[in-house]
């Protein structure tokens, strides 16, 4: 279900003309990309930034948002952007830790239930906030599913690197349980 590619994750936009691209990264529940490879996703994708901060600062408790996932939209305007992209391209926020004040096996845990939260997103699209995000994925998986049957999670593969192992300071391989559990094919890039 792990795939480890030498690389770098904003160079992934190679795969199947029409499959979404999902660029992921564990995100906190404040609206901060501050720090880590959440300060190189805000330098890339400013408006993806944004719309991540507004839905943040919007809930009444950030940790209502741990556990859960968010899908965003990016823009021709961004330093990221590459041609042809934005039609495909999704920024996917895990949330796992409100700060990085949680355990690592409670981070851990919120990884499993976000990527838990993605998967359900993906395969009921009405289910996405987003409504630029919600055509895409709706669209693909009118494509590809067959006489109305459930969507094929396993079509999509979620790029990200190693998570969680930066600013939160969890240790890879309970991450690496994480997202084994979740059933979901991931492309996790190495520099």
């Amino acid at each position: 279900m792990i795939t480890y590619v030498k690389g770098d994750l904003f160079q992934a936009t190679k795969g199947k003309s029409g499959t979404p691209l999902l660029l992921a990264h564990a995100c906190n529940c404040l609206g901060i990309w501050g720090g880590g490879i959440a300060n190189v996703f805000r330098a890339k994708f400013h408006s993806s930034y944004e719309l991540y901060n507004d839905y943040c600062t919007s809930q009444s408790s950030p940790s209502d948002l741990l556990g859960t996932s968010l899908l965003l939209p990016v823009s021709s305007k961004d330093a990221g952007y590459v041609n042809g992209l934005t039609k495909r391209a999704i920024i996917v926020c895990l949330f796992t830790s409100v700060m990085g004040q949680e355990s690592e096996h409670e981070i851990a845990k919120f990884t499993a239930e976000a990527m838990q939260d993605l998967k359900l997103q993906l395969e009921n699209p009405e289910r996405i906030e987003n409504r630029t995000v919600r055509n895409i994925v709706t669209s693909y998986n009118n494509q590809t599913s067959q006489n109305n049957a459930l969507v094929d999670v396993f079509n999509y593969i979620v790029n990200m690197p190693k998570i969680n192992s930066g600013i939160f300071g969890v240790p890879w391989e309970l991450t690496e349980r994480a997202l084994i559990e979740s059933g979901m094919h991931c492309q996790v890039f190495e520099l």
